[in-house]
């Protein structure tokens, strides 16, 4: 395995990332966008490091390259896409409107949110109060105004009626 984890030209030498020793291009992020410079993987002409949430140029370094895009391109990998309206195809998320995301490879509104003109606007928030629920009927068993459930017990088992039980005869 590791740093011997590629075979190239009949050997296994170490696998490079950005910035890391090597002695062919095979070696430099699987040749995506990156080439062996000097003895050091380097991104291509017309491509850059790739930045996210979690590089960090110390502890987290870029491990990949990504196409240089003109400024209304998206670049993705290796790639240059373009900002698209709500419901039309994407590929990533950074493609669709704000307020939305791509999902199943269209521009869909997120939750909290519905298509209004060509936008996601706010949904308003659902309503707080809701209305008690209906109370069970029982036939034969008088509605009790109250909330007591061994009174309504009772009243079924014939407790409440003067009948003294139920009647199996």
């Amino acid at each position: 395995m590791a740093p011997n984890a590629l075979y190239a030209n009949n050997q296994c030498i170490p696998r490079g990332q950005l910035n890391s020793a090597c002695t062919s291009n095979a070696q430099c992020g699987g040749g995506e966008g990156m080439e062996c410079m000097k003895g050091q993987c380097q991104c291509q002409q017309n491509f850059h490091p790739a930045v996210d949430t979690l590089t960090h140029p110390l502890k987290n370094p870029s491990q990949t390259c990504s196409r240089d895009c003109e400024s209304e391109n998206l670049s993705r990998d290796t790639s240059c896409m373009k900002t698209v309206p709500l419901g039309s195809l994407c590929f990533i998320q950074k493609q669709c409107p704000q307020n939305s995301g791509c999902y199943r490879g269209r521009c869909m509104c997120r939750c909290g949110f519905a298509a209004k003109n060509g936008k996601c606007v706010a949904l308003p928030p659902p309503p707080t109060t809701t209305s008690a629920p209906a109370p069970a009927i029982i036939p034969g068993v008088p509605l009790n105004s109250g909330n007591d459930l061994f009174k309504l017990f009772g009243q079924f088992l014939g407790g409440g009626n003067g009948g003294g039980g139920l009647n199996f005869g």
